[in-house]
């Protein structure tokens, strides 16, 4: 299925009201996860960068930006305490992540944001992603599974990682189509994170991280769906 020959420019498709690059991976074990969010939302002037670092039995760490320029050419982004690269190799089948930025660590239970204040520590990704399957529409965009593997970064601790992820990309402003998970599964622990809206109250959105055969995140909050 031919889905676009631009995979490798930003905002290829015009008149689009955002374009949204997503990557999930999570080891079998849930012992680490990462969520990768850059939306570029041109009519606004601003992209909105998710990074989030989750490990078993340590609180979670998240990068959150919701004025970062909006991209001409790429998917790279240079801004105060933060530089980030969605580089694409091959169009619809290898590509790189690269971020340098300091992280909040969360509090159990705390919801992350843009203005969120907290201890800050460095976050690193030097990440490899290879195609395994075709990709498949979903909404206005696709996704494709990829094989996941290279370095994650957290203050002094340096995690190897080969698992597998999901590259979602969107265009019609919506977050990813992303499948529930069976009712029994536990998952490894959630994430909340609330946006700031111009013209309403902020926009919330929740996730959970579940290891297994299947390794993944779900979405708990409808605007997914």
């Amino acid at each position: 299925m031919e889905v676009t020959n631009d995979d490798d420019r930003a905002r290829p498709v015009p008149g689009a009201p955002a374009d949204v690059v997503e990557l999930h991976f999570v080891t079998e074990t849930a012992a680490l996860g990462g969520l990768v969010r850059l939306d570029v939302r041109g009519a606004a002037g601003a992209t909105r960068l998710l990074v989030a670092v989750v490990r078993s039995g340590e609180p979670n760490v998240v990068v959150v930006d919701h004025e970062l320029p909006v991209p001409r050419h790429s998917f790279e982004l240079r801004a105060p305490g933060v530089w980030v690269e969605l580089g694409c190799e091959t169009p619809l089948d290898h590509w790189t992540v690269g971020l340098e930025a300091f992280g909040l660590v969360l509090d159990r239970g705390e919801v992350a944001s843009p203005v969120s204040r907290g201890e800050r520590v460095p976050v690193g990704l030097d990440l490899d992603l290879d195609t395994t399957a075709p990709p498949a529409r979903t909404g206005d965009g696709f996704h494709l599974p990829v094989r996941v593997h290279g370095d994650v970064l957290v203050a002094d601790a340096r995690y190897g990682i080969d698992t597998q992820g999901t590259r979602f990309r969107r265009w019609d402003g919506r977050r990813p189509l992303v499948p529930p998970r069976p009712a029994d599964e536990t998952p490894g622990g959630s994430l909340a994170v609330s946006w700031p809206e111009e013209d309403g109250p902020p926009a919330e959105e929740r996730w959970a991280w579940y290891g297994g055969s299947a390794p993944g995140w779900a979405a708990l909050d409808a605007q997914s769906a």
